[in-house]
């Protein structure tokens, strides 16, 4: 990344909201949940199957994470006659983990069993490298109880090789969401060139689709669709009906769809990450600073007082 592109990013945090709002209505479905559903909908109409979060995250107090699970709960009925197949997507730190692990463990336990009455699956997202081995305890240890909690794996981090190969001998039929990770780790636990970054999304890629598990290939990049599908055609997995295989794409909501549109086209069930709510700006400002050239564009409206 260039001198510019790091100035550029530096001074994202003091862009006016109103201005990063006009950036953030690409990645966010809205603030409300009504708003949501009908984005929800509209993907549906297009075929594709989607995966809904409520942004927030680093939830300190008890009584914060308990109201976040809450209105985890609350969306559960509404959501049923829009996508009966969408997952439910949570942060670990939006659960309490940074106050708990034991909060954190016991409300998503409780999530996952309205979410179990609602035919509902729930993912457990990972977030930046000092919460994961937290992260990992309270996955495993919910998941010993409840077959719909799904994790998910950055292949930037060095430890996730292992990591997989734990969770997959303790949970043959682990689902796995598996990405690049957005998060900007140190040099000393990640990769940080792009290129190493994705030969370990491929290798991981490959162990899970080898594997009797589940794995959602969240990517935009073209040279791991090629990959993947390589090797989903090599391992005959697009075979069985779509509903019974074991493999999807995953893509952001506002992030090439034309891509998630080829691939629903070539017959692969592709499923739309959703997020909305009113904590919108923390999601927005790290979705830039991965997106420098988008970034370039606010700070130009901001000069030009748009």
């Amino acid at each position: 990344m260039g001198l510019f592109d790091r100035l550029v990013i530096a001074g994202l945090p003091l862009v006016p909201r109103r201005v990063l709002w006009t950036v953030a209505r690409r990645y966010v479905a809205g603030q409300s949940l009504d708003e949501a559903l009908a984005r929800i909908t509209a993907l549906r109409a297009e075929g594709f199957d989607t995966i809904l979060d409520i942004l927030g995250e680093g939830e300190s107090s008890e009584a914060q994470a308990r109201a976040a699970a809450a209105s985890y709960h609350e969306l559960l009925a509404p959501l049923a006659p829009v996508d009966p197949h969408c997952t439910i997507a949570v942060k670990p730190t939006h659960l309490g983990l940074l106050h708990s692990e034991d909060l954190c463990a016991e409300l998503l336990a409780e999530l996952c069993v309205a979410a179990a009455a609602a035919q509902r699956f729930v993912r457990f997202e990972m977030e930046d490298a000092p919460t994961i081995d937290g992260t990992l305890r309270v996955f495993e240890t919910v998941r010993e109880q409840h077959s719909n909690l799904g994790c998910v794996l950055q292949s930037r981090l060095f430890r996730t090789g292992s990591d997989l190969e734990r969770l997959l001998t303790r949970f043959p039929d682990l689902n796995v969401r598996l990405v690049k990770g957005i998060y900007l780790e140190p040099a000393s636990i990640a990769h940080t060139d792009h290129a190493a970054i994705t030969r370990a999304y491929l290798e991981l890629a490959d162990r899970l689709l080898e594997s009797d598990g589940h794995v959602g290939l969240a990517t935009h990049d073209d040279e791991i669709v090629a990959h993947t599908q390589a090797t989903i055609r090599r391992l005959e997995l697009d075979a069985p009906p779509q509903h019974e295989r074991r493999h999807e794409y995953q893509l952001l909501m506002g992030v090439r769809k034309p891509l998630a549109e080829q691939l629903r086209d070539a017959g692969h069930r592709v499923r739309i990450y959703v997020p909305f709510g009113a904590d919108w700006h923390a999601y927005t400002l790290r979705r830039l600073k991965y997106n420098p050239e988008i970034a370039r564009h606010v700070m130009r409206a901001v000069l030009r007082g748009d």
